[in-house]
């Protein structure tokens, strides 16, 4: 163990001891100096300092003189503003949830100490979010056997939420899955994307499942697609089959001509054979 000697400029007394403990001074990691965030989100504005020690961190926004955030204790009555931090760790993030368009400005990240120089300043820009205009779609139209499977799916979404419902509705009539036996309709909806999604299903096509198929949304969207079932019997005759039909009908007709001329010649070749015996 090393000792040392130092003693002070005002009395020149002596004190032997151990050195002094230095403490790293804190330092501001690298963070973007400025976000930008659609209304509605969760803005994160980054703070990560290294050697804090004892201090604490500081949130306020720029041009106010009472802080957000003291440490991790949200110090005004706005609870949208919450610190993200874990203990053991460098970030000292500013989180605001469901951030609004006043929002906007200059936000400081202080170390708490007497010079006010010891801080981050980080910039949020608050946009008006993207909206998409609403609409519909569904599948195009469906050509089909009978007795192959039909799949119809229709999304919609909404302006500011999803639809609530859907409905389905084949020439003018309403289906649900209790209609009839084979059919089955599902449902399900996005909160992110606003968009209901509802798939009808048709496990055997039959000729009466021909026509408009059309899907309504619970805010009025409507669009429509068409199925045409196929009778596969005529539409796809397998090869041969007429030509085993025409030798299966002029082997079955007892009226056919080639059967009446088969039996003349024969009636004429025993006549003849009579004839040979006889002369000689």
């Amino acid at each position: 163990m090393v000792l040392v000697i130092f003693m002070t400029s005002v009395n020149a007394e002596y004190y032997v001891g151990l050195p002094p403990i230095i403490t790293p001074a804190p330092e501001f990691n690298p963070t973007p100096f400025n976000v930008t965030f659609r209304s509605g989100d969760i803005a994160v504005l980054r703070c990560s300092i290294n050697d804090l020690g004892t201090k604490t961190v500081v949130w306020r926004k720029v041009g106010t003189s009472f802080p957000l955030t003291s440490g991790t204790l949200t110090v005004v009555a706005d609870k949208r503003f919450q610190v993200g931090h874990i203990d053991f760790k460098s970030h000292w993030d500013l989180m605001i949830k469901n951030v609004k368009l006043e929002d906007d400005g200059v936000y400081e990240c202080q170390i708490s100490s007497k010079d006010r120089t010891v801080r981050r300043l980080i910039t949020l820009n608050v946009v008006d979010p993207v909206v998409e205009a609403p609409e519909i779609r569904i599948t195009e139209t469906q050509y089909v056997e009978r007795g192959d499977r039909v799949v119809l799916e229709c999304n919609a979404t909404g302006e500011h939420y999803a639809p609530d419902d859907m409905d389905w509705f084949r020439n003018g009539q309403k289906l649900t899955s209790l209609s009839e036996k084979g059919l089955k309709i599902t449902k399900h909806y996005s909160l992110p994307q606003r968009t209901f999604t509802s798939v009808l299903v048709i496990a055997r096509a039959r000729k009466e499942d021909d026509g408009t198929y059309v899907c309504r949304s619970s805010n009025t969207q409507i669009t429509s697609t068409k199925v045409i079932v196929l009778n596969a019997e005529t539409s796809h005759m397998k090869r041969g089959t007429a030509a085993d039909n025409n030798s299966a009908w002029y082997q079955s007709d007892p009226n056919c001509t080639p059967c009446r001329l088969s039996f003349t010649c024969l009636i004429l070749l025993v006549q003849l054979m009579l004839r040979v015996a006889m002369s000689i």
